[in-house]
């Protein structure tokens, strides 16, 4: 039975979203407000480890600038990711067409509806939801503390609670519990969770979505074992170094962010193919979730002459992700074993590196280093 998340949202297009909070901070901050929830949502519907995370969005139109807003967001995730749009009728009729169309293709789903307006989602919530769908309930709802509900659970369609609830209004709680208890349906009510839509709700919900810190790795010689002066060409050649998950799993325990960040040339020199990258990266992923340690973001550089990415020491790589992930470079570190790697860290203004001894020669000196991955959490615990 697989898990799958929906979660509906919008183009962070100024004057459109957050318009309560922006009648306070302005359109663009607004805009920008949005920005930063929605990459904090992403990372906690990640967390609860879906099999699918479909994405509903508002307008069609928008299609292009909303996969490459969120691209960097998703592109770490090991699951299947789908899209749903709608071009008229209102967010009812985009919900109904979405879980419709998702029950057709997975009908013994389990799945939950958000919105994106909570970002107190955390594990004890996908825990019950996924536990009460799995064995009593009908449908689960998460209701907000400020009206409307924040996440709503179902193993069937049950298409009348998206047709005959009035979303966006007052009633839609009261009306939705009555309408499931019409038709007989076993429900289970979550705790409520508060939702950022006015600048008071703002003040509190900032500190956690903005300037998050992150630690940024390199892959090869740090993340798995290294392959010398060649590359890691295929799956079965990736083999995680000892420590490395538990390293990680520290910092996530701890709300950090985990990035990784590498050069894989070997892709521009036609010794693999995209394909085979994504292949290597979706298995480096499934391994590490195994103890919940996949990584938020994947950041690569190929050598191909349309890469998006630039090569070390260049910090483009994390530049670009402080920015889709909010990440603070003064509360974020770097950890590799070249040094470019070091000299990468450097020049994002990172707070400070950290090398992974190897055979490669020495000319940048970083602010730590270790003999072995097996020393890194460890450090972590004295300097984080």
């Amino acid at each position: 039975m697989k898990r799958v998340i929906i979660v509906h949202l919008q183009y962070p297009e100024p004057g459109r979203v957050k318009t309560r909070l922006a009648e306070s901070i302005g359109d663009e901050f607004a805009a920008q407000t949005y920005r930063s929830i929605i990459s904090r949502v992403i990372e906690q519907v990640k967390s609860a480890n879906p099999d699918i995370i479909a994405v509903a969005y508002d307008l069609s139109e928008t299609a292009v600038g909303i996969r490459e807003w969120l691209r960097p967001l998703l592109h770490a995730f090991q699951g299947e990711t789908r899209w749903y749009s709608r071009s008229d009728g209102d967010t009812s009729q985009l919900l109904r067409t979405a879980v419709m169309a998702l029950f057709d293709s997975e009908p013994a789903a389990k799945l939950a509806v958000i919105g994106t307006s909570c970002i107190d989602l955390d594990l004890k919530v996908w825990d019950s939801v996924w536990s009460n769908l799995g064995h009593k309930d009908d449908v689960v709802f998460g209701p907000a503390a400020s009206g409307g509900f924040y996440l709503i659970g179902l193993t069937q369609p049950h298409e009348f609670l998206f047709r005959e609830v009035p979303w966006s209004d007052v009633e839609t709680v009261s009306r939705s519990f009555e309408t499931a208890a019409e038709r007989g349906l076993r429900v289970c009510q979550l705790s409520e969770r508060n939702r950022v839509s006015a600048a008071t709700e703002w003040e509190t919900a900032s500190i956690e979505v903005n300037k998050r810190r992150c630690v940024f790795f390199d892959r090869d010689g740090v993340v798995n074992q290294s392959p010398g002066q060649g590359y890691v060409l295929r799956f079965e050649d990736f083999h995680l170094n000892e420590g490395i998950a538990e390293a990680i799993r520290w910092l996530k325990d701890r709300d950090w962010l985990v990035i990784l960040v590498t050069s894989q040339k070997g892709v521009g020199k036609g010794l693999m193919g995209s394909e085979d990258l994504e292949d290597i990266h979706r298995f480096m992923q499934r391994e590490l979730a195994v103890s919940g340690s996949a990584f938020d973001g994947i950041y690569a550089y190929t050598g191909q002459f349309d890469c998006q990415n630039k090569p070390k020491p260049d910090p483009q790589m994390i530049l670009a992700a402080i920015e889709s992930f909010h990440i603070d470079p003064r509360r974020s570190w770097m950890v590799g074993d070249a040094d470019r790697d070091i000299a990468m860290g450097r020049a994002a203004g990172l707070a400070g590196t950290i090398r992974i001894a190897g055979d490669k020669p020495v000319g940048v000196p970083a602010d730590h280093s270790l003999e072995r991955i097996t020393e890194l959490k460890s450090l972590f615990e004295r300097i984080l």
